[in-house]
């Protein structure tokens, strides 16, 4: 993983979006050309994180947390 500050950003914008994914909030937000940049900024490959995100399980954590 990337450990420059840039990406430690990027990964934190995106963890908050797919919180706010999770919750219901914005699940649009996963096809979204934002999501994409977002991704790429964070030296992700946005399909992969697409396919891999479960909002259930990412509520467990939530919880957990």
């Amino acid at each position: 993983m990337n450990r420059e500050p840039e990406a430690r950003l990027w990964h934190a914008i995106l963890a908050h979006a797919l919180h706010d994914a999770a919750t219901g909030k914005d699940m649009a937000y996963l096809d979204s050309p934002d999501f994409r940049m977002v991704c790429n900024l964070a030296g992700l490959d946005p399909q992969a994180v697409a396919e891999r995100f479960d909002p259930e399980r990412f509520r467990r954590l939530i919880k957990a947390a």
